[in-house]
């Protein structure tokens, strides 16, 4: 899978999720998304990353795409059949055939976050959800990501793209803001035991401030009308999309519920 060249190395990436502080923001996002999802049934889900974490529990038969290269084996779940090796901006599914999919910590290594946006939306099935989970730009994980020097490696290569993007971005695309929330509140240490007492935080930073997560947490859903082919936006993986010019101004990342 190819990012952004300042992201470094693939397997560098998919090791830190494995770490302590890894499996810890990675654990703490499965347990918010499963709340988040909205019930109802999803029949066939993707996840795509290097994320080791499932957030498909609600999906009849799921699937987990990654990259295909030696050392460090990503998404360990199921039987071969499920793992599919394939690229964010080029999934191999057609056209509205996926009910539930997840990009955990997806668009944060992507050189073109929107066209993995675009592509999402073009394999999403009517009334399907989406799961975006990304790390917080405006948070302390944030600003210790400004004060490193390069070359960065791990989670701190990542673009740290903010919510308010990600959540205009799926606007645009015509997609519903169904629920968003702040998660991690820990500083980014990599010990267990500092880790361990520190989770109080979780509960405080969630009240007082929200804004300093570490991570962020957004479902969105397909609308039902208007999925004629000709207002089908085109796949990426068909045509080069280029970047869009988008706000990166800080705004309130509290948990938040839109009814539907």
């Amino acid at each position: 899978m190819k990012w952004a060249s300042e992201c470094g190395d693939d397997t560098d990436i998919a090791a830190w999720f494995q770490t302590t502080l890894g499996r810890e923001i990675c654990d703490t996002t499965r347990r918010c998304v499963s709340r988040l999802i909205p019930s109802g049934y999803y029949r066939t889900g993707f996840q795509v990353g290097f994320c080791n974490v499932n957030l498909l529990h609600k999906a009849e038969h799921a699937y987990w795409g990654g990259p295909s290269q030696g050392g460090v084996r990503v998404n360990n779940y199921d039987d071969e059949r499920t793992r599919l090796a394939c690229v964010p901006e080029n999934l191999p599914f057609g056209a509205r055939s996926i009910d539930l999919l997840a990009l955990p910590f997806v668009l944060d290594f992507s050189p073109h976050p929107h066209a993995v946006l675009r592509e999402a939306y073009g394999v999403l099935a009517p009334e399907g959800c989406m799961v975006i989970c990304g790390f917080n730009r405006w948070g302390l994980w944030g600003l210790r990501r400004s004060l490193m020097l390069r070359p960065r490696h791990g989670p701190w290569a990542g673009s740290f793209l903010s919510l308010g993007q990600v959540q205009d971005w799926s606007r645009l695309l015509g997609l519903e803001l169904i629920s968003a929330a702040s998660v991690f509140y820990r500083p980014p240490i990599g010990s267990s035991r500092l880790l361990a007492k520190t989770v109080f935080l979780e509960a405080v930073g969630d009240r007082w401030w929200p804004l300093l997560s570490g991570a962020y947490v957004v479902v969105v859903k397909k609308r039902a009308f208007g999925q004629s082919a000709m207002l089908e936006p085109v796949r990426a993986s068909r045509r080069r999309v280029s970047e869009p010019f988008v706000s990166a101004m800080p705004r309130h990342a509290a948990k938040r519920k839109v009814r539907t």
